[in-house]
């Protein structure tokens, strides 16, 4: 008989798997679909060149400004600088000219400061010292709403410029300020009422105080230059003609430094239908208007004075920290591209980069007026505004 083998091949048994199984691959799944959609985006920000912030050394730089904080409060600048490791703090001013009188000697403990226009910007820098850049430039305009710039047409004192879609007019100073603004022998007797307007008001430009807003002491320097005949006035004038402009700006009161922001409000036309501002605070909000819309701001137009004033903001450095703001805000591509985007005008390296990005944007090309209009020299500048505004003194170097 023979034995039965009694070693038998091993069986394998397949088991059904546990529940728990499938529901920790569903709990996984979600997770592997967000680790892919977070290494997309680091490979993203590492192209950007901005995965390396958290592993930089960030630089906070303390800088004090006016109007001109509107481009280092840019979330686009911030990111580029971010970039570059340089984190900008920005303190207001409250307007140039108080960087100015500052008498606690405030302005050397930032790293930079930036006035709006060299006039200001010169009493700081013969004051307190520093290296100087020169990032961008803007015009000095009225913003006025479009029935206001046509009934200062209407008086002969502005005229549309052509092919420009009636966006942009050219005010002509010596009427503005010697046939509508002044006084007469008699009293003020030109209203808006008189030009097709719903306003009873004296016609005249509301303007920032010219003891704190620089935007408001070039506007002082350019209506005492129509006054004077063309003319800057001098030590042996400056007060005569400050006396016989004074009502120009007394007339609604001198108004805070906001004016070029308020203008743009839904009620704007009630708290400034012609005000003195800059013209890259216009360009700006027509860029946003037709990003926005996808058609510019029609009832908003620009009066450029036929005696103009160019605003050059310089950035004074006080530290090598501030001295690479500067560099960069010159010479970075990214930084002057964004100046541009925000309506400043550039050198003359890219004399033309303003009139290309206003015809990418469907927007006309203005025509700022050709003759300059000289401001006085600063000591008697100083001495216009003192009288005019009724502020405290700035000490002029000698």
């Amino acid at each position: 008989m023979v034995a039965k083998n009694s070693t038998e091949e091993p069986s394998l048994t397949i088991l059904d798997p546990p529940r728990s199984v499938f529901r920790r691959k569903r709990f996984l799944l979600p997770f592997g679909v967000s680790a892919g959609v977070a290494v997309l985006g680091v490979v993203a920000l590492f192209a950007s060149g901005t995965v390396a912030l958290p592993f930089r050394q960030i630089t906070v730089v303390r800088a004090m400004m006016a109007s001109k904080s509107v481009y280092f409060q840019d979330p686009e600048v911030r990111r580029i600088l971010m970039a570059h490791g340089v984190d900008v703090r920005v303190t207001d001013s409250g307007g140039s000219r108080e960087l100015a009188r500052d008498k606690q000697n405030r302005v050397r403990e930032y790293d930079f400061v930036m006035p709006s226009g060299q006039a200001a910007a010169e009493l700081i820098r013969d004051r307190f010292g520093g290296r100087v850049f020169y990032p961008f430039a803007s015009p000095l305009v009225l913003g006025a709403f479009r029935e206001y710039a046509d009934a200062l047409v209407r008086a002969g004192a502005a005229v549309v410029q052509e092919g420009t879609d009636g966006l942009y007019y050219t005010l002509r100073m010596d009427a503005f300020v010697n046939e509508l603004s002044l006084p007469g022998p008699g009293g003020p007797t030109d209203t808006w009422q008189q030009y097709g307007v719903d306003n009873r008001n004296q016609i005249v430009a509301q303007t920032p105080n010219p003891c704190d807003s620089y935007s408001g002491s070039a506007w002082l320097g350019l209506v005492a230059f129509a006054a004077n005949g063309s003319t800057a006035p001098t030590e042996h004038t400056v007060l005569d003609v400050a006396r016989r402009i004074k009502p120009v700006f007394e007339i609604e009161g001198l108004h805070g430094s906001g004016i070029g922001t308020t203008f743009f409000y839904p009620d704007g036309r009630t708290s400034a239908p012609v005000g003195v501002m800059y013209e890259h605070q216009y360009l700006a909000h027509q860029f946003a208007t037709v990003a926005r819309t996808g058609a510019h701001d029609a009832e908003r137009v620009l009066l450029y004075p036929d005696a103009h004033h160019r605003t050059e903001p310089w950035l004074i450095a006080f530290s090598p920290a501030g001295e690479k703001v500067g560099e960069l805000v010159r010479g970075d591509p990214g930084l002057r591209r964004r100046a541009l985007e925000l309506g400043f005008r550039l050198d003359n390296q890219d004399s033309t980069a303003l009139t290309d990005l206003l015809r990418e944007r469907g927007l006309p090309e203005p025509a700022v007026g050709g003759t300059e209009g000289f401001l006085p020299k600063p000591e008697d500048l100083e001495t216009m505004i003192r009288e005019v505004g009724r502020c405290p003194e700035i000490r002029v170097p000698i």
